[in-house]
């Protein structure tokens, strides 16, 4: 409970700065922009990387494979899900999208590392790294396309830095050999900016949202319960079955369990406000899922405290 109380600290800090930033107009709308272009060419790429040099050995392989096999099959089952129950729907291509992705995509590095780390240590670390670096294919292929309203092709899609940084990571991550102590301190330094550089970004976009809003809107309460509850839900019965065939190491099913059970990614408010698609309902559900994680975390934990308990 405590890792929960640190990092809704720091969030919260970190996003009020934004807001005031953006409210004394030391931000504007163009600085953002570039802010946003900074974050998503430089800084977000250097992070991913960074990500790739955790340590593992041999007796955690299995457990890799088996966080990245889930993380897989999660977003593939998701998507699918998510556009045909949504393709019925008569909502603004825009909302659309960003009920999608705040749907499916929840926020793994800055919320699931921190909390990872403190239930497990760096066995929990390697493992959400693992589930973040599938987050990061996904999110900056599909996820991107479908922000830009399908105005990015395969091949930006593909060769964009972030994309780019993800394949390589995930090859650095399964390979024994590690950058230099130099090189990684500077990749270090330079993607150590992506979590306060983020957060600003979201705080000057909700210094434009009226905050009354975020607590009135039907649809941020529908993508808030599927992120928080009901594909955690699906997941941790989806793991009681495998386990039943397979032999799976309780903190190798409670990472898979909890990194489902995040909030939603802050990554949604910024490609959203990049590319204009629906921003402020983005923001307004990005605040809600993030207050409600409050209650849904700490009895997903007790889920699997009961379903997964340590041998």
């Amino acid at each position: 409970m405590s890792a929960l109380i640190t990092v809704f600290a720091e969030i919260a800090f970190l996003i009020l700065l934004g807001f005031l930033l953006r409210k004394k107009r030391v931000i504007d709308e163009r600085g953002q922009q570039c802010l946003t272009g900074i974050l998503m060419s430089a800084v977000l790429p250097f992070s991913i990387l960074s990500s790739s040099q955790q340590e593992y050995s041999l007796v955690f392989l299995k457990a890799v494979l088996a966080v990245a096999g889930a993380a897989i099959c999660f977003y593939i089952g998701s998507l699918l899900l998510m556009n045909i129950i949504l393709s019925k729907k008569k909502f603004d291509w825009k909302e659309r999208v960003v009920m999608i992705m705040s749907s499916v995509f929840a926020n793994t590095g800055f919320v699931g590392f921190p909390l990872m780390k403190t239930l497990f240590g760096a066995p929990g670390l390697l493992l959400a790294s693992v589930y973040n670096l599938i987050f990061n294919i996904f999110f900056y292929t599909y996820g991107m396309h479908s922000f830009s309203g399908g105005k990015t092709n395969a091949k930006q899609a593909i060769f964009n830095p972030v994309t780019i940084a993800s394949v390589v990571s995930l090859i650095l991550f399964m390979i024994p050999w590690r950058f230099p102590g130099v090189v990684t301190n500077a990749i270090d330094l330079v993607g150590g900016m992506t979590v306060p550089l983020s957060m600003i970004i979201v705080g000057s976009t909700l210094a434009t949202v009226e905050i009354k809003k975020v607590f009135s809107d039907s649809k941020s309460y529908i993508v808030s319960a599927l992120r928080l509850v009901v594909f955690p839900l699906i997941m941790c019965a989806a793991v009681l079955v495998i386990r039943r065939f397979f032999y799976m190491m309780p903190v190798t099913a409670t990472t898979i369990v909890l990194m489902t059970a995040l909030p939603c990614a802050s990554m949604n408010v910024i490609l959203s406000e990049r590319y204009d698609c629906a921003p402020k309902f983005c923001a307004r559900t990005f605040v809600l899922s993030f207050a409600l994680m409050a209650i849904t975390m700490p009895l997903m934990m007790m889920l699997c405290m009961y379903f997964f308990p340590a041998t």
